[in-house]
């Protein structure tokens, strides 16, 4: 018996190397299987970006997919996933991509971050403005926050919701140390603007300080209080805040110019309104305060008077809109004292510079490009505030979009 029990002493020692020699051929067995998934997945995502570079986002997707699908743990690539989706317009595929991720605990609040606000851009894509709000507003402190609040202030101004776009814009400025003064300032103008249309005068002034407060001087404030004082039966004063704008914003004058004259018209001083328009003329001939003037010294002085101030601004600022006006009042002189062939002769010419001058761009921003026969405060074509010059432009028509 112990005999046999020595034995059995011997054997365990050679159990226990077999043992431990199995253990590690099934751990390198192992690790052989993990490398080579991990080159399987090497090889799937190389393939996926291959794919991608090769403008085959189909296949791509495909591949990419199901590298998720093995790894639930990827999360850079479900971003990247959930992009993609959005930016072939699958809005739904990307939703649920970057829902999931949203809702997972275990993530890092910087990825949760991140998830939020993809979600957000998902649902603005989609035109599910109240979710994306939500989602947006999900988003904490940290690297996500001042995108997320611009995506908020895009959203805002595109329903038109001033007051959260204010808001928006005064937290960007905490984000990112940057001024947003204009923004807001056309923001308070925008509800002063409406407020007037609804005869709301007392919002219509704390807009109008607001603006102010944003921007002294702005123009368009001061052309809004004008407005404000007019529909409080202050013509005079209404005068007041617009010949500020004839000294610091004479630019913008044509935006005002048939207001400035009614109020001059209702307090008897049409003459004298007529005048101050007149001499701006020396730096403002070229934009549409030419056609205002124009139109009230030809109903004011007549046509001859007309006559003389146009040669005058063709001498100091030539145009082919001045060169218009002036054959249009000759035309008006012939008709009256002039002979036949004088007036076909004058409405021949006023038809090619008609035809010339109504094809010009007018207005042109200077952010992208977009061209437009009338002034906007904010681009149709990118939604930049004040990025069209108050000058309308004449000569060669850039190239770009207009309307």
């Amino acid at each position: 018996m112990i005999q046999i029990a020595t034995a059995w002493l011997l054997l365990l020692p050679v159990m226990f190397g077999i043992g431990w020699l199995a253990s590690r051929w099934d751990l390198r067995l192992e690790n052989r299987m993990d490398e080579r998934e991990r080159m399987r997945q090497q090889r799937s995502t190389f393939k996926g970006l291959s794919l991608l570079l090769n403008e085959q986002p189909d296949q791509a997707i495909e591949t990419l997919v199901k590298i998720a699908q093995l790894d639930p743990e990827t999360i850079e690539l479900h971003f990247a996933l959930g992009n993609l989706f959005r930016r072939r317009g699958e809005t739904e595929r990307a939703i649920r991509v970057h829902q999931h991720l949203a809702n997972r605990d275990d993530l890092k609040p910087r990825d949760r971050d991140h998830a939020a606000y993809e979600l957000g851009r998902d649902f603005l894509r989609a035109g599910l403005l109240d979710r994306a709000e939500a989602s947006l507003n999900r988003v904490g402190e940290g690297q996500f926050a001042a995108p997320a609040k611009e995506s908020l202030l895009e959203m805002y101004q595109v329903e038109r919701d001033w007051k959260k776009a204010i808001i928006a814009a005064s937290e960007l400025e905490g984000l990112q140390g940057k001024s947003h003064h204009t923004e807001i300032a056309q923001f308070h103008c925008e509800l002063g603007q409406e407020a007037l249309l609804r005869k709301d005068l007392i919002e219509v002034k704390s807009s109008i300080q607001q603006a102010l407060l944003a921007i002294p001087n702005h123009a368009r404030a001061l052309i809004l209080q004008g407005d404000y004082l007019v529909a409080m039966d202050s013509p005079a004063q209404a005068i007041e805040a617009w010949d500020i704008i004839a000294q610091t914003h004479p630019a913008y004058m044509h935006l005002l110019a048939d207001r400035w004259m009614a109020a001059h018209t209702a307090l008897d001083k049409a003459e004298a309104g007529l005048t101050r328009l007149s001499e701006l003329l020396t730096t403002q001939a070229s934009g549409e305060l030419l056609d205002i003037v124009q139109k009230h010294m030809t109903k004011i002085r007549g046509p001859k008077a007309t006559e003389v101030m146009l040669v005058d601004v063709m001498q100091h600022s030539p145009s082919l809109s001045a060169l218009s006006k002036l054959a249009e009042t000759r035309l008006v002189l012939a008709q009256s004292n002039g002979t036949a062939e004088r007036v076909a002769d004058l409405q021949a010419t006023l038809k090619l510079l008609k035809q010339r001058t109504t094809s010009l761009a007018r207005y042109t921003c200077g952010n992208c490009g977009f061209r437009a026969r009338r002034f906007y405060w904010q681009c149709p074509g990118c939604n930049h505030w004040e990025a069209y010059s108050p000058r309308r432009s004449e000569g060669a028509v850039p190239s770009g979009p207009s309307m």
